[in-house]
């Protein structure tokens, strides 16, 4: 299925260029944009999710996410499943991920300091950006031109990050970029044990600036978005990666595929009669 939706996605910008029609970056090609909830009261990033328990969240399982066709698959949404939240403000996108895991591996990135880790080796989470909204099919060309308008952020359950794959690598604690937070093993010893088997998960948080998506973007503006969780159940590289949204072969670098999101204006104040 979503190798048709690509192909045909394909077949209509050549038909655009045929014909000596211009795309609009702002187009909607999801028919189900994602809208986060406005906040006024920004969550702390910490780790820990008690603020967003008002707040919905999406579950991706095996059964309607989409599985990255370079890692191994699961069935069982209690070996591997994860539901995220988004909430803005006039400044910032916000990210929380719970993260349904039998078993915590993190022999890779043990340091949870670490700004360069490869995170898509362990158990992690990915959060990918397109800022101006273009749909491009390699959001990893050789220019680093995507990345002027965001890219990929990484966070590992520790908490150690990169955001090496955007316009701002090695920033992992920046408010005027991004900060973040891991709730495994970032409030314990220094180093997280590299397998547990008992605590059955993590969570993540994660703010993002609309800085590094691009002049104008703000309350209102559409971006390209879409989130991954990777699953490293036996050490070595990773075994499985799902997404959210995404084409199959290609779901980290391709943006035609990824979903809709509108960040939410601040609501109107209420008018006394």
């Amino acid at each position: 299925m979503y190798l048709d939706q690509r192909n045909k996605m394909k077949r209509l910008m050549l038909s655009c260029i045929l014909a000596g029609i211009t795309t609009d970056p702002a187009t909607a090609h999801d028919p189900k944009p994602l809208t986060p909830v406005y906040v006024t009261t920004a969550p702390v990033i910490d780790g820990n999710l008690s603020e967003w328990e008002n707040l919905p969240f999406i579950e991706v399982t095996p059964q309607n996410g989409v599985f990255d066709g370079e890692s191994g698959v699961t069935k069982m949404p209690e070996d591997f499943s994860f539901g995220f939240s988004v909430a803005n403000d006039d400044q910032y996108l916000y990210v929380a991920v719970r993260i349904v895991d039998d078993i915590l591996v993190l022999d890779t990135n043990p340091d949870p300091t670490e700004l360069h880790t490869r995170a898509w080796m362990d158990d992690a989470v990915e959060i990918f950006i397109d800022g101006d909204h273009n749909h491009a099919p390699h959001a990893r060309d050789s220019l680093g031109v995507e990345f002027n308008t965001g890219g990929e952020f990484s966070v590992v359950a520790n908490g150690a990050v990169t955001s090496d794959q955007s316009g701002v690598p090695g920033r992992g604690d920046d408010p005027e970029a991004w900060t973040s937070a891991g709730s495994y093993g970032a409030k314990g010893p220094a180093y997280a044990a590299p397998w547990d088997s008992t605590t059955g998960g993590f969570k993540i948080e994660a703010r993002l600036n609309y800085k590094i998506m691009g002049a104008n973007v703000g309350p209102g503006s559409r971006i390209g978005f879409t989130i991954s969780a990777h699953d490293d159940d036996d050490g070595g590289d990773r075994d499985v990666a799902l997404y959210w949204k995404g084409f199959d072969q290609s779901a980290w670098r391709d943006e035609s595929g990824w979903g809709d999101l509108i960040l939410a204006p601040a609501p109107a104040a209420n008018v006394a009669d």
